[in-house]
This record gives C-alpha cells, structure tokens and sequence, in this order.
C-alpha cells in the first residue's frame, strides 16, 4: 500500500512514457535537412518538449493528489466567473509584452546579442515543415497547460506556505525561466512567469493563467507565420 500511495511510481511511468515517446519518434524519424527530424509530420524537437512539460505536469499531479492528498483545487482547477478573470490575464499579458518589448530594444542599443531572445515560434514552425495547425496544437495549447500546471499549479503554491507571496513570486518564476535554457529566453520568461503567477494569484484559478501563456505562444506563431507575408 505503501508504493501505491508514493509519489515515484507515477511520476516514473510518466518519465518512462515520455522517454519511450522520445525515442521512438528518434527511431522512425526523417530527416528533413539542416539537423532537423520529423515524425509522422512533427518535430522531434516539439515531441520531446511537450513529453517534459507532461512530464512536469505528471510530477505536480503525484505529489500533490497522490502524498498530500488534495484536491484538483489545490492545483488551481477552479472555476471562474464571467470574463474578468481572462481580461485581467489578456492585460497582464499585455503588460509582459510591454516589458519584453523594452528590455529586447535596450540589448540592441548595448549590442547585447547573447540575451536577445530567440525566435522559437520560427524555429518550431521550420521543423514543423510550416504546419501551422500541429505547432499551434503542441505549443500554443498542450505546452502551456502542462506548464501552468506545474509552475503556477504545484510550484508557486508550495513556494508561497514556506516563502511567503512576495518571493515565492519572483522564484517561481525564476525556475520557470531557467527551464527554458537559452540565456536570451530566460529574463522573457521570467516576465511571463511574474504575469501569470500574478493572474493565478489575483483569480486563484489556473485557466486564467493557461490563457494567456497560450494566447503568449499562439500570437508568437502566427507572427512567425504570417508576419512577414507582403
């Protein structure tokens, strides 16, 4: 009974089915050029992404409902009441964009090019072969909610009974950053994470904050898109 009411086993079936959907997708994939693998039409690169975030999401689900037993509540899945609470979102997101705006034009007037941040959207749009449809499906919606569900869900919360709102905010976001590795994403993504940790703390429910981290990374897409179309 004990191993059942643990924490690892879950979270280890979820680390192996990410990793056995990782190397399969290595296994049969194309190569379409440039360093670049595709399986059945999908970056490898977007498949192992989104197998990390469900498997952070699945880490937040163990041990939150599995050693301390709560609730679904208890990783933000509340709902909301009327639109307020995605308007504050969308404007919070907003804010963020008008952050990242002036931090990416102060790098260029110090020449700082190893902070810029770099254009993912693009990136995962090449390697998607420019499917806009299955980039959108795993960046702009099952990458945010798995996310959301560990940074703002399970993180930020646990951070805020031993921290205190104030640090827990800015450290929660600061893990947030520093898991998406590129040195130029990192201060981006810090912002977004102090946005949407805010969102979840104003609304104390999660969609709030997986609407605007997807509506961050649709708008992304669709400027890599169709932003340079004349």
């Amino acid at each position: 009974l004990r191993i059942y009411r643990s924490p690892v086993w879950p979270m280890a079936l979820a680390t192996a089915a990410g990793v056995g959907v990782i190397a399969v997708s290595y296994q049969f994939a194309t190569d379409i050029g440039d360093g670049a693998a595709q399986f059945i039409g999908v970056p490898v690169s977007i498949i192992s992404a989104t197998a990390m975030s469900g498997t952070f999401a699945a880490t937040a689900f163990s041990f939150s409902a599995i050693l301390y037993r709560e609730p679904l509540r208890a990783l933000g899945f509340v709902k909301t009441i009327g639109l307020g609470p995605y308007v504050l979102a969308a404007g919070m997101w907003i804010i963020g964009l008008s952050a990242l705006m002036f931090w990416v034009q102060v790098l260029i007037w110090l020449n700082i090019d190893l902070l810029l941040p770099p254009d993912t959207a693009e990136k995962a749009l090449n390697e998607a072969g420019g499917s806009i449809v299955i980039t959108l499906i795993l960046v702009g919606l099952l990458g945010p909610i798995a996310e959301e569900i560990f940074f703002r869900g399970f993180v930020l919360p646990g951070l805020i009974k031993r921290l205190g709102v104030g640090r827990a905010l800015v450290i929660s976001s600061l893990v947030f950053g520093l898991f998406h590795i590129d040195p130029g994403a990192i201060v981006p993504t810090f912002a977004l994470g102090l946005a949407l940790g805010w969102v979840y703390l104003k609304t104390g429910s999660i969609w709030p904050a997986i609407f605007a981290h997807g509506l961050h990374n649709t708008v992304a897409v669709l400027i890599a898109k169709y932003g340079n179309v004349t």
